[in-house]
């Protein structure tokens, strides 16, 4: 039963409650603690507040002072739910009590029974509270920390693209959580040469972000001793699978460009074909130098390709969570769509063209909720 603070100056009441409990001797001083004015009150809030679960205070007594005993009660302890006692059946002051604080009322003379009844239904309702604020923090926590995690995942991906008077680069990312599993990234080659990645880890939310922080990593520590993209994958692939995560994979489409000859040396796991756009507006899915995802299976053999970026050609890749987007009909942005996004805007700057396309995207979605990550890189030589 939950310890509660009587404040009445009505000795029958007090003697009631410890005959029923015990007498003077018993255990009541377990369950009760009992103060006839309001400086005893307060004394014992200050003293005992952490101890006690539930306040009863008569709100008509000269000796208690009335209702600014809740006053005082707030300044001490405001998580002590309160019940009022009343002498009369004045619902104004009744109604002025449950203004100021007060959970509940009894009218006296109290029968132990009702006393009871009310303070297990306070302490019971007031425990639900607790546990729903307790349960809220606890979300709110996670929230944050979850708010901030997305935060340092989208800075550890590139804000400046390698551009220059030649050639324009734009990437954008949209996650479906607040963390996601897609990437793109950028880093500069020991003999000056520019490697790009495009990369979709399996599933959504925390699991793919940590997977895909790995995978980044990798990428950064093996790329620049390789001898060319197959030789990346190949090395990629076999850490991953040494460390036995069950159900992570990832595709990826990972490029070497050299900008004074503008080859593209590049290899697929497993990831869509980018479509290469070129300057008299034909566009084509570049299918070769394909191999199995990431961190799926042993002993795999990836193969590389090259392609040549001719003044006004582009180059965009992009993950399935674009084309795959849904509207609230279930259906899809489709390939189909982004071809001819791709037409319509061929002309345009990097930047424009992916911003444009999820725009698009996101015309077409609507108020569907988004079901998977979406990324795209565009490459423009101009």
């Amino acid at each position: 039963m939950p310890k509660t603070l009587i404040i009445d100056d009505d000795p029958e009441f007090e003697t009631c409650i410890r005959a029923h409990f015990g007498g003077e001797a018993g255990d009541d001083d377990v369950n009760f603690i009992f103060a006839h004015n309001s400086a005893e009150a307060l004394t014992i809030m200050s003293g005992q507040a952490d101890e006690i679960d539930i306040v009863a205070v008569t709100i008509d007594s000269d000796e208690i002072g009335g209702l600014g005993i809740f006053q005082k009660l707030t300044e001490k302890c405001l998580r002590v739910p309160r019940i009022a006692l009343t002498n009369t059946r004045d619902l104004s002051a009744i109604r002025k009590a449950m203004n100021q604080g007060a959970v509940d009322f009894l009218t006296k003379p109290v029968e132990i029974s009702d006393l009871l009844a009310t303070i297990t239904k306070v302490y019971a309702d007031c425990e639900n509270r607790r546990n729903a604020w307790k349960t809220e923090s606890q979300l709110a926590a996670i929230r944050r920390e979850m708010d901030l995690a997305g935060t340092i995942q989208k800075r550890i991906l590139p804000n400046t693209f390698p551009n220059s008077d030649e050639m324009d680069v734009y990437a954008q990312t949209a996650p479906a959580q607040e963390m996601g599993g897609d990437f793109y990234d950028f880093f500069d080659m020991p003999n000056g040469k520019t490697a790009l990645v495009v990369a979709d880890v399996s599933g959504k939310g925390v699991p793919a972000a940590f997977y895909m922080a790995v995978v980044r990593t990798l990428f950064r520590a093996v790329a620049p001793t390789a001898t060319g993209p197959a030789e990346c994958l190949n090395e990629v692939n076999r850490i991953l699978i040494s460390h036995d995560i069950p159900g992570m994979f990832v595709t990826v489409f990972y490029g070497v460009l050299d900008t004074d000859t503008w080859a593209l040396n590049f290899a697929n796991a497993g990831h869509l074909p980018p479509y290469l756009i070129s300057a008299n507006g034909d566009i084509k899915a570049i299918e070769s130098g394909g191999g199995v995802v990431l961190g799926f299976d042993h002993g795999i053999a990836y193969e590389e390709d090259t392609l040549t970026l001719n003044k006004g050609d582009g180059l965009f890749i992009y993950t399935d969570g674009l084309t795959e987007a849904f509207d609230k009909d279930r259906n899809q942005f489709s390939e189909e769509r982004l071809i001819d996004c791709l037409l319509e805007n061929r002309s345009l700057s990097a930047h424009a063209l992916t911003t444009n396309i999820f725009a698009f995207v996101n015309t077409h979605t609507g108020d569907a909720p988004q079901s998977d990550d979406i990324t795209s890189l565009a490459i423009r030589r101009f």
